[in-house]
């Protein structure tokens, strides 16, 4: 988006797309940078009592608030997709793409270093057998249900129960 000059329309505007919209509006270039300098303008010419200014300068702190937080809710849920789809979304700021690779790289991480090996624990543990004779349905040590298998059947068994199937020549 080209350089806009900021004004409480402007920004009522894109706090009204950033509500709307389910993803990221476009922001004109240094939006923040902008506004913040729009502000200490305004600033400068409110004087004591001037109320009209004060109130307008309010309302523009919470309107860019409201915009910041919006962006940030969006941003941390495209983070949490883009783990799973690797798609990234668009009309982020500069400011806003570290923020977003962060977060994306923070989820990563706990992913990789949480859940991953619980994941690949439950599957390490299930290996093949093949039963030597009939055996009934049955629960495993993971709490999930087996069987029930006839002579000659293969499955992926938790290590636990292979054990003690083997203990009872019913599994080679």
């Amino acid at each position: 988006m080209p350089e806009e000059t900021i004004t409480f329309e402007l920004i009522r505007k894109i706090q009204r797309e950033e509500q709307r919209l389910p993803k990221l509006a476009r922001l004109p270039e240094s939006f923040f940078n902008a506004v913040a300098s729009y502000l200490e303008s305004k600033r400068r010419v409110v004087e004591g009592d001037d109320r009209k200014g004060f109130l307008e300068i309010k309302n523009v702190e919470r309107l860019v608030e409201d915009i910041r937080d919006r962006r940030e809710r969006k941003i941390l849920n495209a983070a949490i997709m883009n783990t799973r789809t690797k798609v990234s979304p668009e009309n982020l700021t500069e400011e806003e793409k570290g923020f977003y690779n962060s977060l994306v790289a923070l989820i990563k991480d706990r992913r990789d270093s949480i859940l991953q090996p619980v994941v690949a624990t439950n599957k390490e543990e299930l290996k093949i057998v093949v039963f030597k004779e009939d055996v009934p349905e049955f629960l495993g040590s993971d709490m999930k249900t087996y069987g029930p298998f006839k002579k000659g059947d293969t499955a992926r068994l938790p290590e636990d129960n292979i054990k003690v199937l083997m203990e009872k020549g019913a599994i080679e």
